[in-house]
């Protein structure tokens, strides 16, 4: 694989970008892990505002998310291996850290009905979904969220969260029906 990241003028998928990360060169794994912040920093930015609302925060956010991810390549033989999309892997990582940050900065909100479900704000960028979204729980938003504005798929959504497809596939289901059944929504569903 030496100098292969200089010889390929395609473009390398995220697999290939994580194998140059854990076998390459040292040149071209600095260059294959700035290509993979290149694609992913705004997926990343996106996560983190969603979940703790602060510009400032979510630079924080990003930098640590890219950090974890860099740990995750030692010297070669070792490292991730995807199995799926980097933005399943990077979702989790920033999605935690962000309510990390905002519990810090007390201000997560929690159910009195259920300890342990937060109530993020919502991203400041994201205001017309948010509008859209408002009437939902939290697990139905986010799987609206990932489904439509990440554009994940079920399975990538399911792995991301670490819940069974099924319940991806519930909630996804429940939300819509809501959203078709709110006359503030019903609109985006009349064709």
């Amino acid at each position: 694989m030496v100098g292969f990241f200089h010889r390929d003028k395609r473009r390398l998928s995220d697999t290939e970008l994580v194998d140059l990360c854990n076998e390459g060169e040292r040149d071209d794994a600095t260059k294959a892990f700035e290509e993979l912040y290149r694609r992913h920093k705004d997926f990343v930015l996106r996560v983190a505002l969603r979940f703790c609302h602060d510009q400032e925060v979510s630079r924080e956010i990003l930098q640590e998310t890219f950090i974890y991810l860099l740990k995750k390549f030692p010297p070669p033989g070792d490292g991730l291996r995807l199995t799926a999309k980097l933005t399943t892997f990077l979702y989790p990582v920033a999605r935690n850290l962000a309510i990390s940050a905002y519990r810090k900065a007390g201000r997560l909100e929690l159910s009195d009905d259920d300890p342990d479900s937060l109530h993020a704000p919502s991203a400041a960028s994201e205001p017309e979904v948010d509008a859209l979204l408002g009437d939902l729980s939290e697990d139905r938003r986010e799987v609206v969220r990932m489904r439509f504005v990440d554009d994940m798929s079920l399975g990538e959504i399911a792995a991301a969260l670490e819940v069974p497809l099924g319940t991806v596939k519930s909630r996804l289901h429940l939300a819509i029906k809501q959203l078709r059944e709110n006359p503030a929504t019903k609109k985006f569903f009349d064709s």
